[in-house]
């Protein structure tokens, strides 16, 4: 079947919008739009049917101007015949020729305040819109086709980067438009900005992360004297406060590699973590000018350094990186009783490049798994403080629990320094002092 039986087989039986029309045999030719295609076919078919007085074709020529052919409705004008109302496309409902111009006007004023170089548009349309569409494709056998989501796409896409001077980018845009034709109605997911740095952390009081009060979960009661937290303050709010100023953001979320317990200090060349600002409208800011407005912001509590710009792939590999890497730390270690010369040089050699198996702590099992993790310590190094109290140095795998590897935790942490000197041993202070970073460029 030719282009023209289809075309007009496919005209008789739905109105069609030169646009959707087009679509229909976007791959047949190149270097021109859907809609110029669209027309150019109808026209070659209103053309065709000119010269002819038979009714068959001045019924077709009716049928090409119910889909809005100005060459049919001329003819038939000028052959004294009445052109019938144009009606709305079967497909789209005229969207694509009446609602385009208004989307790309809503878009401008949408954008405006927020800062960025690419944007990908991304089109919603009623299910109808596309079971039409699918099933035209079917009952004609129609094998050369955009679809109608991409002619919106393209269309908004084009008028909006034209005006705006902005580049379309379909893998990592800095706004993803996402359009409505039918109600106009515009809703922007913005890019997050990611940053590189590790901090310190100087206060046994203060968590990573927020921390919503358990009982009203944030909302704000009388326990939390309605503030919605447990703690005050939090590295991830303390580093996010500058941050926010700069980028006009909506929040920041800390991702760590790891994460301190609540009393330990983080000391050492710091942890690393990435910063996401969420929603920001500036993108474009002086790294260095955030390092030291952050450090000054939280002088005496946190201090950050390193920061340079990141991704949310190597976010991803921080994070995955965590358990695997090497961490050193600092524990005071208290004995229930004295602990001889022989017994401190016991737990040195028992713990040279020793297996551990730890179950999920009593402490944070109404959070975590309830698993069984094998885990390595490199080395312990221990010096006396006095006969009960020791300083240990313990270099071991990310993501083992220190307190229940002195401990024992009741035996869910087997061997323990506990276990192998057979006197009960607490922590009862713990620095991390080293966080290896081999994973993630420095």
């Amino acid at each position: 079947m030719t282009i023209y039986d289809k075309a007009l087989k496919i005209l008789k039986s739905y109105p069609m919008c030169d646009f959707c029309l087009g679509r229909q045999f976007s791959n047949v030719s190149t270097g021109t739009t859907n809609k110029h295609r669209g027309s150019v076919i109808k026209d070659f078919i209103a053309l065709s049917l000119s010269e002819d007085t038979i009714e068959k074709s001045l019924s077709e020529l009716q049928i090409l101007s119910t889909s809005n052919n100005n060459l049919a409705k001329n003819t038939l004008k000028r052959k004294g015949i009445l052109p019938e109302n144009s009606r709305k496309c079967y497909i789209c409902q005229d969207t694509l020729t009446k609602q385009t111009e208004s989307i790309i006007q809503a878009i401008l004023p949408e954008v405006e305040n927020y800062e960025f170089e690419t944007f990908l548009i991304g089109t919603s349309l009623p299910k109808e819109f596309l079971e039409r569409e699918k099933n035209l494709k079917e009952e004609y056998n129609v094998t050369q086709t955009e679809y109608l989501k991409q002619e919106f796409n393209r269309l908004i896409g084009g008028k909006v980067g034209d005006l705006l001077s902005k580049e379309t980018d379909f893998k990592s845009p800095d706004i993803v438009i996402e359009t409505s034709p039918l109600t106009s109605t515009i809703d922007l997911k913005i890019k997050s900005l990611y940053i590189y740095g590790r901090y310190r952390k100087y206060l046994r009081t203060l968590p990573q992360t927020r921390w919503p009060c358990w009982k009203c979960k944030g909302r704000g009661c009388d326990e939390c004297n309605h503030t919605g937290k447990k703690h005050q303050e939090s590295v991830e709010e303390l580093v996010e406060y500058e941050a926010l100023k700069l980028t006009n953001g909506y929040k920041g979320v800390l991702h760590g590699a790891g994460r301190e317990d609540i009393d330990a200090l983080m000391l050492g060349t710091g942890r690393p973590f990435v910063l996401e600002i969420v929603n920001p409208k500036v993108r474009t800011i002086d790294l260095l000018e955030l390092e030291e407005s952050t450090n000054e912001y939280g002088k005496g509590k946190i201090d950050v350094s390193k920061y340079r710009w990141s991704s949310k792939d190597e976010l991803r590999d921080l994070k995955s990186a965590a358990e695997t890497t090497k961490k050193k730390y600092r524990a005071l270690v208290v004995f229930e009783q004295s602990v001889s010369e022989k017994q401190i040089n016991e737990i040195e050699k028992f713990f040279q490049n020793r297996p551990i198996d730890q179950r999920t702590p009593q402490r944070v099992s109404h959070r975590r798994s309830d698993l069984v993790r094998k885990k390595m310590v490199f080395s312990v190094q221990c010096t006396r403080i006095d006969e009960t109290h020791i300083e240990a140095i313990i270099t071991c795998d990310g993501g083992c629990y220190v307190k229940e590897l002195i401990s024992g935790d009741n035996d869910r942490t087997k061997p323990s320094i506990s276990e192998v000197i057979g006197i009960e041993a607490t922590c009862k202070e713990l620095d991390v002092l080293e966080i290896q970073d081999g994973s993630i460029k420095a």
